[in-house]
C-alpha cells in the first residue's frame, strides 16, 4: 500500500500526488477482488461528502485502470486553510 495526498472533488478522491496518478477515484474499503463485482465493491466505498473540498491523505492501493483506490483508509484530512495552500501549490 501506498500514501497519496489529494483533493476531494465531487465525492471522488483528486490525486495529487505522487504524481503518476492522474485521476480522481473512489475509495473502497474491500481488498481487491479476484473477479470485478461493482455492487460489492460499492457496497464498501467510503463516504467522502463531508471531506468535499478538502486535502485529504490517504492509504491504499490503486487498481490498474485507475478507477478505484482498495484498502483505503483516510489518514489525515486538512482543514480549509491548509487544503487552500495544497490546492494552490499543485495548482488544482
Amino acid at each position: 500500500m501506498a500514501e497519496f495526498l489529494g483533493i476531494v472533488e465531487n465525492g471522488k478522491f483528486r490525486i495529487l500526488e505522487p504524481t503518476e496518478h492522474c485521476c480522481a477515484v473512489r475509495l473502497t474499503k474491500l481488498i481487491k477482488p479476484s473477479l470485478s463485482d461493482e455492487g460489492a465493491i460499492e457496497k464498501h466505498q467510503i463516504d467522502l461528502s463531508e471531506d468535499e473540498g478538502m486535502a485529504i491523505m490517504v492509504e491504499g492501493t490503486i487498481d490498474k485502470e485507475e478507477l478505484w483506490m482498495y484498502e483505503a483508509k483516510v489518514i489525515d484530512s486538512a482543514g480549509p486553510i491548509l487544503s487552500a495552500t495544497v490546492r494552490k501549490s499543485f495548482g488544482g
